[in-house]
């Protein structure tokens, strides 16, 4: 970029993108924005609304402002409300890692140095402390200046985060951003993307699908002329790289334009929509993958165990049951593991942890592991996956956490696949309930998590199907 003299070099490194191009550097590389990155470093409005892709460095560039506004002003604060505490963290490391990298003549002294706050002395003799604080999805009371609300779509209390956002700004005169990838037509931060319910017009919005990212797309100035008016398929086969190709190969047509092309996609083709599942899904839930480290009960176990067909993963579920209440504590996943060292390592499951009941898939492949298992433990309990076994599983987790009696971790994965599950009613007339395949399996955590929290009745041990006593309409 050239610069007509010193002074327009210095009025450019004190904005935040000259700031962030002109000497910020990442992993010892100059940072390159994105002309994305640049619009959203140069919308000065009081309220940003951006909805975008996933993995396209919004994230990071929100550290890297908080980072540039820290130290071109003076008792500068910014607050990120995160999805989850790692997240929270992931975004102070970004901008203590960028820190580091400044040239020593630019640093502020670094003053706060923890994994959810970065606080920077005043270059000037009584000046004011700057401050960039990371917090999980919770609304940001008691804390002043400019609030970046990262995934907003995603939070349980969307709307209690955003409601104490807005005051805050208006205390501060700061300035309040929500960023996410779209989760469904629902919540704050769709009805203010879209403006369906009402308007909103204080929000100035920025939409960024994944052909206006250089790490995606092979030409990013002819895909934002073009890439919009084309479907899907086809715009991915012309201007996709390797990487997105892949995931469009790897995920459900709906999926994928939720994820990567910023599209709200009407959910009401799952049986579980996000309004059901994201309650019963917590931080704190911690789950383990090898037996041994699953502390020791307080109520008992149970376990499902969905075995993968040749293009599917194994999954295994355990949850802990306290007075009808389920608490996830064990979840594995078998990825291209052999069958014979996926039934060696069911028997140290069962053999570590006094598991009461595990269900396991005996279809197909899974017949011969699930009874050699069952003669060597009495609570081993081959489970055939018929259309009418699982409609009363689908149900029977539906109910639990219609009554908030199911716990889970807030996994992307895990709430995708439980989103993915659909009811149809076949030509017979028939329910089924399934997913589509990808390259991830066939909703195969869903069903290990169907399989360990079905309702246990009489019949659980008859290799016919077993009759439904409720069913759910919608």
């Amino acid at each position: 970029m050239s610069k007509k003299s010193e002074e327009d070099l210095a009025a450019w490194l004190g904005t935040e993108t000259g700031f962030i191009s002109g000497i910020c550097s990442y992993d010892g590389e100059p940072i390159r924005l994105e002309a994305y990155q640049t619009a959203f470093l140069n919308n000065r409005s009081r309220y940003r609304w951006i909805t975008k892709a996933r993995q396209i460095g919004f994230s990071f560039v929100m550290a890297l402002e908080s980072l540039a506004r820290c130290h071109l002003r003076d008792g500068y604060s910014s607050v990120f409300v995160s999805y989850a505490l790692s997240d929270a963290t992931e975004k102070v490391l970004v901008a203590r890692q960028v820190y580091e990298e400044l040239p020593l003549a630019y640093q502020k002294k670094l003053i706060t140095d923890s994994k959810t706050e970065l606080a920077f002395e005043s270059n000037r003799a009584h000046g004011r402390v700057s401050r960039i604080i990371s917090v999980p999805s919770k609304a940001p009371r008691g804390k002043q200046g400019c609030v970046y609300l990262d995934e907003l779509a995603h939070y349980q209390n969307d709307r209690e985060v955003y409601r104490g956002s807005t005051a805050l700004i208006l205390r501060s005169n700061g300035q309040l951003t929500g960023c996410s990838t779209p989760l469904g037509r629902r919540g704050i931060f769709w009805e203010i993307a879209q403006q369906e319910l009402r308007g909103y017009p204080h929000h100035v919005r920025q939409l960024v699908p994944w052909w206006l990212c250089t790490s995606f797309c092979v030409d990013v100035r002819t895909a934002a002329r073009e890439a919009p008016h084309m479907p899907t398929a086809e715009r991915v086969e012309r201007f996709g790289r390797p990487s997105i190709i892949e995931q469009f190969e790897s995920l459900p047509l709906e999926d994928f334009q939720q994820e990567f092309e910023a599209l709200f996609i009407d959910e009401t083709y799952s049986y579980y929509p996000y309004e059901l599942i994201l309650p019963c899904m917590s931080d704190d839930i911690v789950v383990y993958e090898d037996p041994t480290d699953v502390p020791a009960p307080v109520g008992r176990l149970v376990a499902g165990f969905d075995v993968g067909r040749r293009h599917d993963r194994s999954e295994l579920a355990v949850f802990e049951e306290v007075e009808g209440r389920y608490t996830a504590r064990m979840m594995r996943t078998f990825a291209n593991v052999p069958f014979k060292e996926q039934e060696a390592e069911m028997r140290r499951v069962l053999k570590v942890l006094p598991i009461a009941r595990m269900s396991i898939d005996r279809n197909g492949i899974g017949m011969h592991l699930a009874e050699n298992l069952e003669r060597e433990f009495p609570q081993v309990v081959p489970e055939n996956s018929t259309n009418e076994n699982k409609e009363r599983w689908a149900i029977d987790l539906k109910i639990l956490m219609q009554r908030r009696d199911v716990a889970m971790p807030r996994e992307r994965v895990l709430i995708a696949q439980i989103h993915q599950i659909q009811k149809r009613i076949l030509p017979s007339g028939k329910v089924s309930f399934d997913a589509e395949r990808n390259a991830n399996g066939h909703a195969d955590k869903f069903w290990a998590v169907a399989l360990a929290c079905q309702k246990e009745r009489t019949s659980t041990r008859s290799s016919g199907s077993t009759n439904v006593g409720v069913r759910i309409i919608g």
